[in-house]
């Protein structure tokens, strides 16, 4: 809620607002907040918010700038101690102005290494817990309640005995000699990343093994409960277990709960025993390579691998890596995998479109595996509707080697809008229409050539970020890893220290414009390149970044650490006949989708779009249920960012109906009817309407309504051939949303 201090402020008039005017604004008003906030080092933000102002920019320098401004209130006492002590002197060496071979060195006592994480020492406890808790087991058998590990207390939900249940917890064998039980945890309250889905499963179960798995199942089937898997929780979207049914968290819950999760910047513990955690050059038996794939390699994963282990792995090994990716390296394979997930690039179709093979536990506790391209058409892209998946092959390119040049363009240039009017007066420039005619032949040149492609717009920005770039088979001399381990640590405390901020006091003090530009600020200033000449930052300034494929894809980390809310729209690009009689991709619906939105933002009062704009161009995809499907032309994946306090402040849902309605109304037809535009499974889409449908019903019996037919069809022609039905599959891996999306079960909702 916005402090009383700044209500008597007047609105900034349209014309102004711009990052620029805005961060005068707070210059000049910020003191009105020093009575409220006493512990916040007022001046000292000023002084770095006048330094951006006027361009004077070193990303490091602010970084400890802000974390300077903050260190004494009780919001950022209170993040501090949650940190391990390795991170705790790293960043209290780097506040007190050390370079950044002691930051890095601070973390380990002088040795100049990144302090073991959480989960490495949590497992060496375990170790110890284990021996007193067997004790612990024998004394308190009895003893177990509501949040439980099979029936004892545990620091983290951790404390488990291998082989030793308490009375009234499932006992779910893990190996042959039935030695190992799965770890169980009772009625522990579940809650997604973006705090979106809130219930308590009655049984959530850690596993590590196969065998594990299949009789988990055999278990849920014979006691009558749903299976659905979990992560690290991103999707916005109701796909996860229901109340009083069963959880399966393929990490540990410590892991995936914790924020700031330290994946990113420690080393990861990888248990030897975990079957779920394993990345192995080869295929499941009977699985080969495809006709015209024998310069690819099958690559075996399991789903609790992380994006940041085969990160590791692939620039370890240097031979091999995933030709697309999720930017983020916080998720599990499984969690990318479960709602069709996807990268940029103009050539490229969704991560799941380069599976080979998916091994899975059926509705019989059955270890299967699928690999004919027709029922992988809908067994990779199932929702975790077929099973349990363990593993997933995939079909891996040879190394690449990125050259990655990032520019920050006039937002009027980089993706230049279909009419000088429909750019908002406050970022109006005198640009010729030679000037916007040259920018849209380069935007659509990136967007039609290049092997990553995509575009940011941070609000009441005069500029855009345009991180688009190709690859070369060829490893020279000026490859680098990127990003260095010191600037990863930074990536990770500017992401802390975000979720820091939005989550603090004084954040919340401030109206929705105060919040946008200082985000908008602190985004742009982190992102390459960052000088600025002649007090205005050049167009033409790149830094360029040689690096390895796999660091390019995940050029950021740390994003876990900021919970943000996203809604995203998969939009077909349509066909236009050119002037040859030739049928080429029309990119002006790109434009209009881009603009629409900006336009939109200037239109809001309370500025819910707090974050960013983001748009990554994409091929389509041969998934029955993707919904890049069928788009010939490509894919424009576009969404829109913003932080909690947006829906806090009760303006995020209206705006996603009204960016929604802008989407869904961009008049463009593909064979005579409107473009089939969907939103992204794992988004926020559930509770606003698509075409004056509910969106569940639009989902259900407009956009998907042939494809439905055939992922079920698909489906039980794999169930006839390995002994399940539809209807069993339904009964224990469904939920209430898939339901009656997919099943005709259930009572309609939006």
């Amino acid at each position: 809620m916005v402090s009383s201090a700044l209500k008597q402020l007047p609105a900034p008039p349209l014309e102004n607002l711009t990052s620029h005017f805005i961060l005068g604004e707070l210059v000049d008003h910020l003191h009105l907040l020093q009575p409220e906030f006493l512990h916040v080092d007022i001046p000292k933000l000023k002084s770095h918010l006048w330094a951006i102002r006027d361009h004077n920019v070193d990303p490091v320098f602010h970084l400890r700038g802000f974390l300077q401004v903050f260190q004494e209130t009780s919001h950022f006492k209170e993040a501090f101690g949650e940190l391990d002590d390795g991170m705790k002197a790293q960043i209290k060496a780097f506040v007190e102005g050390a370079d950044k071979e002691v930051v890095v060195a601070a973390g380990n006592e002088g040795k100049g290494e990144l302090p073991v994480s959480p989960q490495g020492k949590h497992h060496f406890r375990e170790l110890i817990e284990r021996i007193e808790e067997k004790v612990e087991d024998v004394l308190h058998l009895g003893h177990h309640g509501k949040g439980e590990v099979n029936g004892v207390s545990g620091a983290n939900g951790h404390a488990k005995v291998e082989g030793v249940v308490a009375e009234g917890y499932p006992k779910i064998y893990e190996d042959k000699g039935e030695t190992k039980t799965m770890e169980v945890h009772s009625n522990t309250e579940f809650e997604n990343w973006g705090q979106t889905v809130k219930n308590t499963p009655k049984w959530t179960f850690v596993p590590k093994t196969i065998l594990g798995l299949s009789n988990l199942v055999k278990w849920a089937k014979a006691h009558d409960f749903r299976v659905r898997c979990g992560g690290y929780r991103h999707s916005w979207s109701d796909t996860f277990c229901e109340e009083k049914q069963i959880l399966v968290s393929l990490l540990n819950l410590y892991e995936v709960t914790k924020i700031p999760d330290p994946l990113s910047i420690k080393p990861e513990y990888i248990d030897p025993d975990n079957e779920l955690k394993v990345i192995q050059l080869a295929a499941p038996e009977g699985v080969t390579a495809r006709a015209g794939e024998s310069e690819k390699a099958l690559c075996r994963v399991g789903v609790s691998v992380t994006n940041e282990q085969f990160r590791r792995w692939a620039v370890a090994n240097d031979k091999w890596s995933l030709p697309v990716d999720v930017i983020l390296v916080e998720v599990t394979f499984g969690g990318v995998n479960g709602p069709i997930c996807h990268g940029a690039g103009h050539a490229h179709k969704t991560v799941n479109d380069h599976i080979r093979a998916i091994e899975y536990i059926d509705a019989n506790g059955v270890h299967q595996t699928i690999s004919d391209p027709v029922k992988l058409a809908a067994a990779a892209g199932c929702f975790g509707l077929l099973g349990i998946v363990t593993h997933i092959t995939f079909a891996l390119d040879p190394m690449s080697y990125a050259i990655m040049k990032p520019v920050k363009p006039d937002i009027c240039l980089a993706i230049p809008p279909l009419s000088r009017a429909d750019i908002p007066i406050a970022l109006r420039k005198a640009y010729t229409d030679g000037d916007f005619e040259a920018a849209r032949r380069d935007f659509v040149n990136r967007a039609e050539n290049d092997y990553y492609s995509e575009w940011f717009w941070f609000t009441y920005s005069q500029q855009a970020w345009v991180n688009t770039w190709n690859t070369t088979p060829i490893k020279t001399s000026d490859v680098k890893e990127y990003p260095s381990d010191f600037d990863t640590w930074c990536q990770w405390v500017q992401g802390w220290l975000g979720g820091v901020i939005t989550t603090s006091p004084l954040f919340n003090a401030f109206p929705g414009h105060w919040q946008s530009t200082l985000l908008s600020t602190m985004g742009m200033l982190n992102l390459p390149p960052t000088e600025f000449l002649d007090f205005s930052q050049d167009s033409n300034k790149t830094e360029v970044i040689n690096c390895a494929l796999p660091n390019a894809l995940h050029f950021r980390r740390g994003i876990q650490n900021m919970r943000v809310r996203d809604m995203e729209f998969q939009i077909p690009i349509p066909g236009k006949v050119d002037e040859h009689g030739v049928e080429k991709a029309d990119w002006s619906v790109v434009q209009r989708a881009w603009w629409d939105v900006i336009n939109l933002v200037y239109s809001e009062p309370d500025s819910p779009m707090r974050l960013t704009l983001e748009l990554r161009i994409m091929g389509g995809s041969d998934l029955i249920m993707a919904p890049q499907r069928g788009n010939k032309f490509g894919t424009a994946s576009i969404e829109i960012l913003s932080v909690p306090d947006a829906d806090s402040d009760g303006v995020w849902k209206s705006f996603l109906q009204k960016v929604a309605d802008l989407w869904m109304g961009l008049d463009y037809k593909i064979n005579g009817k409107p473009l089939n535009i969907r939103p992204h499974w794992a988004k926020e889409w559930e509770g606003i309407t698509l075409r004056g449908l509910p969106a569940r019903e639009y989902l259900k019996e407009v956009a998907y309504k042939d494809a439905i037919v055939e992922f079920k069809a698909v489906l039980a022609e794999i169930g006839k051939e390995q002994g399940w039905g539809l209807g069993d599959i339904q009964r224990r891996f469904g939920n209430e949303m898939w339901d009656w999306i997919v099943y005709d079960v259930g009572v309609k909702r939006v």
